[in-house]
């Protein structure tokens, strides 16, 4: 009769020490030790060295080693802690990009402060269109200007028609517009209400 050896007669024991725990892979259980994973292993010293090339390159200026060495950091450790100092900073690094328009409270502040020098400017907005922008901004500011004067509701309106002709200028939603004519509404009822027309 045929007689098949077991697999534990025929495999080789697998060490203890490359066992790692149960259902757990042997790459995950050794890439915490790996230099590139994550803050686990990370050299203290490459870590303040990141945090000090970090805090140069916010000043705006390139670390050099001089401005390195005032910092505490020897040129042995600058040569032996640095690829591990960029690598913290690559994994750490988080790229800000200003957007490129006034966002909804912007523009409804800015209304509010209606000065001909500050215009809300929005993204989509070409050259041309800004030109006939600034001039309904102009208007909108000189009727804004008239009702501080003397606020009273045909005053009132004409701020409003201005800023509305404005608004239609800019690559606005319909409801988005709406929201900054109502903001200034709201403010200029207050102000009429109070009796600073008096």
């Amino acid at each position: 009769m045929h007689q098949t050896r077991s697999q534990s007669e025929t495999a080789a024991p697998i060490p203890a020490s490359l066992a790692g725990k149960p259902g757990q892979r042997f790459s995950d259980s050794r890439r915490v030790e790996h230099p590139e994973a994550g803050s686990g292993g990370r050299n203290p010293r490459a870590t303040e060295l990141a945090d000090a090339l970090r805090e140069i390159a916010g000043c705006g200026d390139g670390a050099t080693e001089k401005d390195l060495s005032v910092l505490g950091f020897s040129i042995g450790e600058i040569l032996a802690h640095l690829p591990e100092a960029k690598m913290i900073l690559a994994e750490t690094f988080i790229r800000e990009i200003a957007p490129t328009g006034d966002r909804m409270q912007q523009i409804i502040e800015k209304a509010m402060a209606s000065a001909a020098h500050i215009m809300p400017r929005t993204a989509g907005l070409d050259e041309a269109s800004e030109e006939k922008a600034a001039i309904e901004w102009r208007r909108y500011c000189q009727a804004r200007a008239a009702f501080k004067l003397d606020p009273w509701w045909s005053q009132s309106e004409r701020v409003l028609a201005m800023l509305n002709a404005f608004l239609r200028r800019l690559p606005l939603l319909e409801r988005e517009a709406n929201r900054v004519i109502y903001a200034i509404a709201a403010e200029q009822k207050a102000t009429v209400h109070r009796g600073e027309h008096i």
